[in-house]
């Protein structure tokens, strides 16, 4: 009898097992996918978190930087608060000739007209190196194109830029030094304000329609390169600057900040002292010297948002929180950001914040000149 041996099964998987090894597999792929969304997501908002600190530790810096030197070689009270007139002849752009206006004092804020209006704030300061004092007119000007007789121009270079103002009178000029006064010339006491060339952008033909007293008087801001007349404000979630003398305007400093709020810090019992602070807005000279010192909140957003929780309405829990600032007299500040929702329709609420403030005193003012 022939005995045969049994054949061997053919190896391979069975349909069942292959169906078991798909449906393993869509589970760990179904794992693996959660995990990396839920890692992006994180890296996301650590990311967006960290773009806001710095947006808004650089805005905060610059602006600080400025508000430190505001009213160098302006710090005579008797002239705050009048609106100087400059005439850009030479915009760096090529445009046409530009007018502005500026409130010739250290600091001035506009202040939004609601709650989620960010406000402006303009800062003024010499850029001179020789520690300016205010120049005297000599004799009075005859005309608005005379040049300017003084009791003595030193200090003053060809360039500078000259601030004239009178006491009790709201119209100042800003205007540009087109010589040198020196002891070897025959007119070492008269400044001259050429204009038509284009290193004297800042003399229109014809002066601005002033001659001035013999009771006026000269404040030099030193050359058009370091003088600062800077506005800062925000527009498109971006907070910029205008830098009116250079006639840099519209000029980016940090992106995703979106608001902006200031205060004056009032002297109102005369010790030399902020006691009040106010978001009044001074009217007189003395009004002006009594503000010391200025506080500024600024909110940084991150660049990214979350995930908004409500896909209807595009809305997330991410802060639902109003935002706010403790400043070191314990009083507190409400800092409305729901208007500065995402152009693609995005809520705030979608998006995380870092609110940065910062207290400067104005120490130009307070060594202010009697």
């Amino acid at each position: 009898m022939k005995i045969t041996a049994p054949r061997s099964r053919a190896a391979g998987f069975t349909l069942v097992e292959m169906l078991v090894a798909t449906v393993v597999a869509l589970f760990a792929t179904l794992v693996i996918t959660q995990t990396f969304a839920l890692s992006e997501s994180f890296r996301r908002s650590g990311t967006s978190g960290g773009d806001a600190n710095f947006s808004g530790a650089v805005g905060t810096y610059l602006m600080d930087r400025d508000l430190a030197a505001a009213g160098y070689g302006i710090n005579t009270a008797t002239y705050y608060g009048c609106t100087v007139s400059l005439s850009d002849q030479s915009p760096p752009t090529g445009t046409a000739p530009r007018l502005a206006t500026f409130t010739l004092a250290p600091v001035h804020i506009d202040f939004g007209a609601t709650a989620q209006a960010p406000d402006a704030v303009w800062i003024v300061a010499s850029g001179s190196s020789s520690a300016p004092g205010l120049i005297s007119f000599a004799s009075p000007m005859v005309s608005a194109t005379d040049n300017y007789t003084v009791a003595s121009a030193f200090g003053v270079n060809s360039g500078d830029l000259l601030v004239l103002a009178q006491a009790g009178v709201n119209n100042c000029t800003l205007v540009q030094a087109t010589n040198t006064p020196t002891s070897a010339s025959s007119n070492q006491n008269v400044i001259q304000h050429a204009s038509g060339a284009a290193a004297d952008r800042y003399n229109p033909a014809g002066g601005l329609g002033i001659a001035y007293p013999a009771t006026a008087v000269i404040m030099d801001l030193g050359k058009s390169t370091s003088a600062i007349v800077n506005r800062y404000y925000i527009q498109n979630n971006t907070l910029m600057v205008d830098q009116q003398i250079n006639g840099q305007l519209a000029q980016p400093v940090a992106a995703n900040i979106v608001q902006l709020k200031a205060e004056y810090g009032e002297d109102n019992v005369g010790d030399g002292a902020v006691h009040v602070w106010t978001t009044n807005v001074p009217a007189t000279s003395a009004d002006w010297a009594s503000i010391l010192a200025v506080r500024v909140a600024m909110v940084a957003q991150s660049a990214n948002p979350e995930k908004p929780t409500n896909l209807a309405t595009n809305t997330c829990t991410t802060t639902t929180q109003p935002l706010s600032v403790t400043w070191e007299d314990n009083s507190t500040w409400s800092l409305d950001v729901s208007g500065s929702s995402n152009a693609n329709g995005i809520s705030w609420t979608c998006f995380r914040y870092k609110v940065f403030h910062v207290t400067t005193s104005l120490r130009n003012s307070i060594w202010t000149p009697l």
